[in-house]
């Protein structure tokens, strides 16, 4: 489905032209229809509202069910917990029939299986701090000393040279012991992979879902079925649903990983790949012990890097990771490091992941500085304004031969096209598809042609002012 160009671009009309010759654009309410496709908007379990709430880089949703109400920030999000609705519909039929074969106790499925209002990582868990472009912009340099301060430690890697933002924002101190801190973060770790068995495991492959999930209902749903499937021995014909996230060519192995290996298994395998990498013990413990990565988020983010050995700069993003705020934040760097293999696949060969830069800049091909970020919709809003212009000064004063690209996965207001045109850069919109049925990626690389601000659908037919 092509999303409706017209009504995202009248709607930036009429929020600059409301606001007078005011310099920067306020964010407003966007549709679902317009950035997911027509068959994840309803479901015979839920409703996806039609109001979508944006900050200016990411859109929030919130997905109505019987099992639950999810408020989630990004695209991709959304289009995943859609999918885990209708895991958790098939799940709660298996538990019918397991209860008619004789399975399970009758009675036995209704422990732990209440309403339940609110899942796990409600958008209200990113209340009080600043919006996606102040967190994930905002701090660029000081990632893995954030990490670092939650475990009590000090990082050593350099990350911090170049600090943006104001000493003001440092958190407070905390009197909780070092040990208590790493102790803190290595529970949460634990809570992710207790009951997350081979039988767990097994009925999340046939689902295509994630065994390590965070959606407490679906985490339930799957530890009851396995807890009376432990063997194997119950044989149901469940056609999965269709998303993958990812379009990688690494996507298969990544999966049998998160579905064949032992939890234990994965752990030891993230963290040989992480110092292979070059990154320091300190902050690889930071990184995986940060509560925004769950097991699959960690596998994925370093499976992804993992697939480029010769570049350089993958310590440094993972540093900057491993300073991930929410669970929005974590998503991002997955994302990104995701595009970055992607990019390297099927764009032009990456040397280099920029440092002391948001999300994954990279160097690549014939002299390529290309920023690939995973934002649902750009607003340019003085914040993205500040940050633009902050990446266009590193790029001219350290790379000036360098043609600027900007991709995402999403898009961007017909006024921030024109701000990126006017600061030399090539914007490539809806390129790197992270969600897709197709598991490899073409044979041959299709790259997205730049669109130039007076061919662009939004400002043929909102009749922008060219």
């Amino acid at each position: 489905m092509r999303p409706s160009r017209t009504l995202l671009g009248l709607a930036v009309v009429f929020c600059v032209c409301a606001a007078g010759d005011q310099p920067y654009e306020k964010p407003g309410d966007l549709k679902a229809a317009d950035f997911l496709d027509a068959s994840l908007l309803k479901g015979p379990d839920y409703d996806v509202e039609e109001k979508v709430v944006s900050d200016g880089i990411f859109n929030t949703y919130t997905i109505n069910s019987k099992f639950g109400i999810w408020k989630v920030q990004g695209t991709n999000v959304a289009a995943i917990r859609v999918h885990e609705v209708g895991a958790i519909g098939k799940l709660k039929e298996v538990d019918k029939i397991a209860v008619a074969a004789g399975g399970v106790a009758k009675g036995a499925l209704n422990v732990g299986k209440g309403a339940v209002a609110v899942v796990t990582h409600p958008v209200e868990t990113i209340s009080g701090l600043p919006d996606g472009i102040g967190r994930l912009f905002g701090r660029i340099g000081r990632g893995a000393g954030r990490a670092g301060e939650k475990m009590g430690t000090v990082d050593t890697t350099g990350t911090e040279s170049e600090n943006l933002s104001d000493p003001k924002d440092a958190s407070p101190p905390s009197e909780q012991s070092t040990a208590g801190k790493t102790v803190t973060a290595s529970g949460e770790l634990a809570k992710d992979l207790i009951g997350v068995n081979s039988a767990m495991r097994s009925w999340a492959k046939k689902l295509q879902v994630d065994p390590y999930t965070r959606n407490e209902i679906l985490h339930n749903e799957l530890r009851d079925v396995a807890q009376y499937d432990a063997g194997g021995q119950f044989a149901v014909n469940i056609a999965p649903g269709g998303i993958i996230l990812t379009a990688l060519s690494t996507t298969s192995t990544v999966n049998d990983l998160i579905w064949m290996k032992e939890p234990d298994e994965l752990v030891t395998l993230n963290e040989k790949r992480l110092t292979e990498m070059g990154v320091s013990p300190t902050v690889s413990k930071a990184f995986r012990l940060n509560a925004q990565y769950n097991l699959t988020r960690q596998v994925r983010l370093i499976a992804s890097l993992n697939e480029l050995p010769g570049a350089a700069g993958r310590a440094g993003f993972v540093a900057r990771a491993a300073g991930a705020k929410t669970d929005s934040d974590g998503e991002f760097y997955m994302e990104s490091a995701m595009l970055a293999d992607l990019f390297n696949k099927t764009q032009a060969p990456v040397s280099a992941i920029v440092d002391n830069l948001p999300g994954a800049c990279v160097i690549a091909g014939d002299n390529r500085f290309a920023c690939l970020f995973p934002l649902d919709y750009i607003y340019w809003t003085e914040g993205v304004a500040g940050h633009v212009d902050r990446i266009t000064k590193r790029a001219e004063t350290d790379y000036p031969k360098a043609t600027r690209e900007m991709w995402l996965t999403g898009r961007a207001s017909e006024r921030t096209a024109r701000e990126l045109a006017a600061r030399g850069w090539s914007l490539r919109e809806k390129s790197l598809k992270l969600i897709s049925e197709e598991v490899q990626p073409p044979s041959k690389p299709q790259p997205t042609p730049a669109v130039p601000v007076e061919k662009r659908p939004d400002a043929e037919k909102a009749g922008v002012a060219k």
